[in-house]
């Protein structure tokens, strides 16, 4: 990794910092290994350490970790408590209810970090990103968000321990949190019963999915659509307050004092708006990805529900792209719908694994009790040629999905060539959807 491509990555870090993916940076502050072996000058690892410092996840903390050797010299070091001093009178506005004020104090920080890296040869050029007008409002939102669960978790309404299941509809979701519901985790008091397109249940609360449903309606969208939502969606104030209320909600169809699974295939993409409320400093989580074939899902979905085939598969497309990169840098584990069926002792295991947990046989045996291979009814050798003769302006689209689908069948453990591989996937599927 050359200065450039360094200077490229902490440009991503300033992104991730104001975006509240605190996580990520804590990950590469603490395992500089995994990121930039033989890398001399590693001003990346020195840049996530000093923004790692100025994050709420630290500034919460009782061992706050500060940042060693990032600065050339000590005036900067002193002007760094300089900086976090307006965070810190910032999160006291903040809870004392003085909104105005508080983003005042964050504008100040940003102005002032921007400074204090202009000063510095190494980190001139990322300080520029501070100064975007819509960098403090980012910022302000993370803030507050990361508040909503620092209160709840003070007055014991926060989740200890969750685990969330991720994955487009009609991937094997249901069946998945239905394994691990008969393995004895906890599920909503309200979960959605059986349907004739679901007949073991969906496993997800109902009130949440009402909750989901209502903001989409409200923001003129639609669950099917979210492939198209804005990424900047979650900086309004009607985001804070529907993601405030859907934890507050969550309180009430969860044990929160258990360890419980939370799954809704509409936070493949909605997660976004919550990640700086999932920080392991506040809780115990992990995610657990399904995936299907992409044609499978399609076909299935559109018997089960009425939208266009254009829009399954985009959604596919969006929803697995997006919920591998919001899971990013979280103990998770991966799985395929063929997996869960044929090998549900696999899955059990790496939930094991995962989870730290030693389950009893009687409770494996419930579990696997559950899967019921014989509903595997849409597969893609008996789908896929007549899909493709029926849409083949959709064609190119398929393709991509297969790819992406086999990118993950083909994974062994977080491999950074996999991320930059979905990268390339990714920006190819935004120039098929502006061909459309």
């Amino acid at each position: 990794m050359n200065n450039e491509e360094q200077i490229l990555f902490c440009r991503d870090l300033v992104n991730d910092y104001l975006s509240g993916r605190w996580q990520r940076i804590k990950y590469i502050s603490s395992n500089p290994q995994d990121l930039f072996a033989n890398v001399k000058g590693n001003i990346c690892h020195d840049f996530s350490e000093i923004l790692l410092s100025v994050s709420p996840i630290e500034l919460y903390s009782e061992k706050r970790k500060l940042p060693v050797n990032s600065f050339q010299v000590l005036s900067d070091e002193i002007r760094l408590s300089y900086c976090t001093s307006y965070l810190l009178s910032a999160l006291t506005d903040l809870a004392c209810g003085l909104d105005s004020r508080f983003i005042l104090k964050v504008q100040l920080f940003c102005i002032n970090f921007s400074d204090l890296l202009k000063s510095n040869s190494c980190f001139y050029l990322v300080a520029d990103l501070f100064l975007l007008p819509d960098s403090f409002m980012s910022l302000g939102q993370s803030i507050r968000l990361f508040y909503v669960a620092q209160s709840r978790r003070m007055n014991a309404s926060f989740p200890k321990r969750m685990s969330i299941v991720l994955g487009m509809h009609r991937s094997g979701t249901s069946a998945l949190t239905g394994l691990l519901g008969n393995l004895g985790i906890s599920g909503p008091n309200d979960a959605l019963g059986a349907t004739e397109n679901n007949l073991l249940g969906y496993w997800e609360s109902k009130s949440l999915v009402t909750s989901s449903d209502c903001f989409l309606s409200e923001q003129n969208s639609h669950w099917s659509q979210l492939f198209y939502f804005s990424s900047c969606w979650w900086k309004s104030s009607e985001a804070l307050t529907w993601i405030s209320s859907y934890w507050d909600q969550m309180q009430n169809v969860f044990d929160v004092g258990d360890h419980f699974v939370l799954k809704d295939p509409r936070l493949c993409i909605l997660l976004e708006g919550m990640i700086p409320l999932l920080q392991e400093s506040l809780l115990q989580i992990n995610f657990l990805l399904i995936l299907r074939q992409p044609v499978e899902v399609v076909v299935s979905l559109c018997r089960a529900e009425n939208i266009s085939t254009f829009d399954a598969l985009n959604l596919w497309i969006g929803s697995v792209l997006r919920s591998e990169f919001l899971s990013r840098y979280y103990q998770r584990k991966f799985f395929t719908y063929p997996q869960l069926l044929q090998a549900p002792q696999s899955v059990l295991d790496n939930f094991s694994d995962l989870s730290g947990n030693n389950f009893k046989e009687s409770q494996l045996a419930d579990a696997k009790s559950f899967i019921m291979p014989s509903l595997y009814r849409t597969k893609s050798d008996s789908v896929r040629d007549s899909f493709i003769e029926s849409y083949p302006e959709l064609s190119s689209l398929l393709s991509l999905a297969d790819e992406i689908y086999s990118s993950f069948d083909q994974l062994v453990c977080d491999d950074h060539n996999f991320y930059h591989n979905l990268e390339i996937l990714r920006r190819r599927w935004i120039k098929l959807l502006v061909e459309f």
